[in-house]
């Protein structure tokens, strides 16, 4: 039902702007993967935030939606396999490829272009 959707699936105040569709907004939880699912017409954005001006943290009472979302490989990295569930299969290859790869330093003599942006992938 819409109410259950509509329903904040947390307490924590840190969201990627997942999608909109059909009017809705879905937005997801940066520390637990909550989803919540809100008219598109009401989400009540923190404008301090977005200029990293806001020190309220989790209790400020508007919403802290990030201008840039976390992407698969930053997700499975920090969640797991949880993350992958209803994921395309060639997508989960390369996020569990990413994680294994080593981290280069930045300014490496590497030739290496590193693994394909995924930051556009809806998952």
């Amino acid at each position: 039902s819409h109410a259950e959707e509509n329903k904040r699936p947390c307490e924590h105040n840190d969201w990627d702007d997942v999608r909109t569709r059909h009017g809705f907004k879905l937005l997801r939880c940066r520390v637990c993967q909550g989803r919540w699912k809100l008219p598109s017409h009401d989400v009540p954005r923190c404008m301090e935030f977005l200029h990293d001006r806001c020190g309220e943290a989790e209790a400020c009472g508007l919403l802290h939606v990030r201008r840039k979302k976390s992407n698969i490989m930053e997700r499975y990295e920090r969640f797991g396999n949880s993350v992958l569930e209803g994921v395309a299969p060639r997508i989960q290859k390369r996020a569990i490829k990413h994680a294994k790869m080593p981290k280069q330093k930045v300014g490496s003599n590497s030739s290496s272009e590193g693994p394909p942006d995924l930051l556009d992938e809806d998952v």
